[in-house]
Protein backbone atom coordinates (compact mmCIF):
# COMPACT_ATOMS: atom_id res chain seq x y z
CA UNK A 1 0.00 0.00 0.00
CA UNK A 2 1.03 3.40 -0.98
CA UNK A 3 1.97 6.34 1.55
CA UNK A 4 -1.37 8.02 -0.01
CA UNK A 5 -3.42 5.35 0.73
CA UNK A 6 -2.04 5.04 4.61
CA UNK A 7 -2.88 8.91 4.92
CA UNK A 8 -5.46 9.38 7.26
CA UNK A 9 -6.99 12.92 6.07
CA UNK A 10 -8.62 15.39 8.11
CA UNK A 11 -10.23 17.80 5.73
CA UNK A 12 -13.75 18.29 5.84
CA UNK A 13 -15.10 16.29 2.49
CA UNK A 14 -12.92 13.47 3.72
CA UNK A 15 -14.77 13.69 7.80
CA UNK A 16 -17.78 13.82 5.39
CA UNK A 17 -16.90 10.82 3.34
CA UNK A 18 -15.42 8.90 6.51
CA UNK A 19 -18.76 9.35 8.48
CA UNK A 20 -20.91 8.18 5.57
CA UNK A 21 -18.40 4.53 5.53
CA UNK A 22 -18.84 4.26 9.37
CA UNK A 23 -22.66 4.81 8.73
CA UNK A 24 -22.31 2.10 5.65
CA UNK A 25 -20.59 -0.09 7.51
CA UNK A 26 -23.17 0.03 10.79
CA UNK A 27 -26.18 -0.48 8.49
CA UNK A 28 -24.48 -3.46 6.77
CA UNK A 29 -24.51 -5.08 9.96
CA UNK A 30 -27.37 -4.53 11.25
CA UNK A 31 -29.14 -4.98 7.85
CA UNK A 32 -27.33 -9.00 8.06
CA UNK A 33 -28.07 -9.53 11.54
CA UNK A 34 -31.80 -8.77 10.99
CA UNK A 35 -31.59 -10.92 7.75
CA UNK A 36 -30.67 -13.83 9.92
CA UNK A 37 -33.57 -13.20 12.74
CA UNK A 38 -36.11 -12.76 9.78
CA UNK A 39 -34.66 -16.26 8.32
CA UNK A 40 -34.69 -17.70 11.33
CA UNK A 41 -37.97 -17.27 12.26
CA UNK A 42 -39.53 -17.55 8.97
CA UNK A 43 -38.06 -21.39 8.83
CA UNK A 44 -39.91 -21.35 11.97
CA UNK A 45 -42.97 -20.75 10.25
CA UNK A 46 -42.86 -22.73 7.45
CA UNK A 47 -41.78 -25.73 9.37
CA UNK A 48 -44.74 -25.43 11.58
CA UNK A 49 -47.25 -24.16 8.34
CA UNK A 50 -46.11 -25.82 5.49
CA UNK A 51 -47.30 -29.23 6.22
CA UNK A 52 -50.70 -28.59 6.90
CA UNK A 53 -50.74 -25.79 3.97
CA UNK A 54 -49.60 -28.53 0.91
CA UNK A 55 -51.64 -31.02 3.04
CA UNK A 56 -55.38 -29.11 2.75
CA UNK A 57 -54.08 -27.86 -0.77
CA UNK A 58 -53.42 -31.38 -2.35
CA UNK A 59 -57.14 -32.03 -0.20
CA UNK A 60 -58.50 -29.48 -2.19
CA UNK A 61 -57.30 -30.14 -5.76
CA UNK A 62 -58.79 -33.70 -5.31
CA UNK A 63 -62.00 -32.74 -4.20
CA UNK A 64 -62.46 -30.16 -7.13
CA UNK A 65 -61.37 -33.16 -8.97
CA UNK A 66 -64.19 -35.14 -7.73
CA UNK A 67 -66.69 -32.61 -7.94
CA UNK A 68 -66.11 -32.02 -11.47
CA UNK A 69 -66.22 -36.02 -12.35
CA UNK A 70 -69.30 -36.52 -10.36
CA UNK A 71 -71.24 -33.36 -11.88
CA UNK A 72 -69.94 -34.44 -15.68
CA UNK A 73 -70.81 -38.14 -15.17
CA UNK A 74 -74.30 -36.83 -13.30
CA UNK A 75 -74.90 -33.48 -15.23
CA UNK A 76 -78.26 -35.25 -17.01
CA UNK A 77 -79.74 -35.38 -13.16
CA UNK A 78 -77.85 -32.63 -12.12
CA UNK A 79 -78.45 -30.00 -14.61
CA UNK A 80 -82.01 -31.32 -15.72
CA UNK A 81 -83.76 -28.00 -14.98
CA UNK A 82 -81.19 -25.98 -17.22
CA UNK A 83 -76.70 -25.07 -16.61
CA UNK A 84 -77.08 -23.98 -12.66
CA UNK A 85 -77.91 -26.16 -10.15
CA UNK A 86 -78.23 -24.26 -7.07
CA UNK A 87 -77.14 -26.06 -4.01
CA UNK A 88 -77.17 -25.39 -0.17
CA UNK A 89 -72.90 -24.55 -0.14
CA UNK A 90 -73.10 -23.75 -3.50
CA UNK A 91 -73.86 -23.48 -7.72
CA UNK A 92 -72.83 -25.87 -10.24
CA UNK A 93 -72.55 -24.19 -13.48
CA UNK A 94 -72.47 -25.58 -17.10
CA UNK A 95 -70.72 -23.69 -19.44
CA UNK A 96 -69.48 -24.45 -22.64
CA UNK A 97 -66.54 -23.46 -24.41
CA UNK A 98 -64.57 -23.48 -27.69
CA UNK A 99 -61.15 -23.80 -27.92
CA UNK A 100 -58.65 -25.06 -29.91
CA UNK A 101 -56.63 -28.53 -29.21
CA UNK A 102 -52.62 -28.77 -28.61
CA UNK A 103 -52.14 -30.81 -30.91
CA UNK A 104 -47.96 -32.58 -31.79
CA UNK A 105 -46.68 -30.95 -35.26
CA UNK A 106 -48.76 -27.90 -35.42
CA UNK A 107 -45.75 -25.48 -35.47
CA UNK A 108 -43.44 -27.73 -38.47
CA UNK A 109 -47.17 -27.80 -40.34
CA UNK A 110 -47.41 -23.90 -39.63
CA UNK A 111 -44.04 -23.53 -40.73
CA UNK A 112 -44.74 -25.59 -43.79
CA UNK A 113 -47.98 -23.33 -45.09
CA UNK A 114 -46.06 -20.30 -44.01
CA UNK A 115 -48.66 -18.34 -41.57
CA UNK A 116 -45.91 -17.11 -39.71
CA UNK A 117 -48.68 -14.63 -37.93
CA UNK A 118 -49.27 -17.94 -35.95
CA UNK A 119 -45.53 -18.57 -35.07
CA UNK A 120 -44.16 -16.59 -32.23
CA UNK A 121 -40.46 -16.00 -32.22
CA UNK A 122 -38.12 -13.95 -28.93
CA UNK A 123 -35.66 -11.93 -30.54
CA UNK A 124 -33.28 -9.78 -27.76
CA UNK A 125 -29.96 -8.47 -28.17
CA UNK A 126 -27.27 -10.77 -26.76
CA UNK A 127 -25.02 -7.54 -25.01
CA UNK A 128 -22.17 -10.30 -23.82
CA UNK A 129 -21.45 -10.78 -27.56
CA UNK A 130 -22.01 -7.41 -28.09
CA UNK A 131 -18.96 -6.61 -24.86
CA UNK A 132 -17.09 -8.73 -27.21
CA UNK A 133 -17.38 -6.96 -30.24
CA UNK A 134 -14.51 -4.12 -31.70
CA UNK A 135 -15.63 -0.44 -31.34
CA UNK A 136 -16.51 -0.36 -35.65
CA UNK A 137 -18.78 -2.99 -35.41
CA UNK A 138 -20.69 -1.34 -32.19
CA UNK A 139 -20.86 2.05 -34.47
CA UNK A 140 -22.11 0.17 -37.58
CA UNK A 141 -25.03 -1.23 -35.16
CA UNK A 142 -25.95 1.87 -33.52
CA UNK A 143 -24.10 1.87 -30.29
CA UNK A 144 -20.91 2.69 -28.41
CA UNK A 145 -18.14 1.80 -26.14
CA UNK A 146 -18.38 4.38 -23.42
CA UNK A 147 -16.32 4.73 -20.17
CA UNK A 148 -18.47 4.70 -17.00
CA UNK A 149 -16.76 6.32 -14.09
CA UNK A 150 -18.09 5.02 -10.63
CA UNK A 151 -16.96 5.28 -7.15
CA UNK A 152 -17.08 2.02 -4.95
CA UNK A 153 -15.89 1.47 -1.49
CA UNK A 154 -14.28 -0.95 0.42
CA UNK A 155 -15.35 -1.08 4.80
CA UNK A 156 -13.08 -2.19 7.27
CA UNK A 157 -14.90 -4.69 9.68
CA UNK A 158 -16.78 -3.31 12.33
CA UNK A 159 -18.35 -5.92 15.07
CA UNK A 160 -21.81 -6.21 16.67
CA UNK A 161 -21.00 -3.40 19.54
CA UNK A 162 -20.60 -1.15 17.25
CA UNK A 163 -23.67 -1.35 15.64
Amino acid sequence: MGEAAKKIYLTPVHREVDGLLAEIARLVVRLKHAQEVFERELDKIKKAHYPAIEETKARLREAEKELKRLAKRERLALFAEGDRCELPHGVLLLTWSRRVRRARGVLEKLEELGWEEAIVVTKKVNWEVLEQWPDEKLVACGTERVVKEEVEYELKEVGHEQA
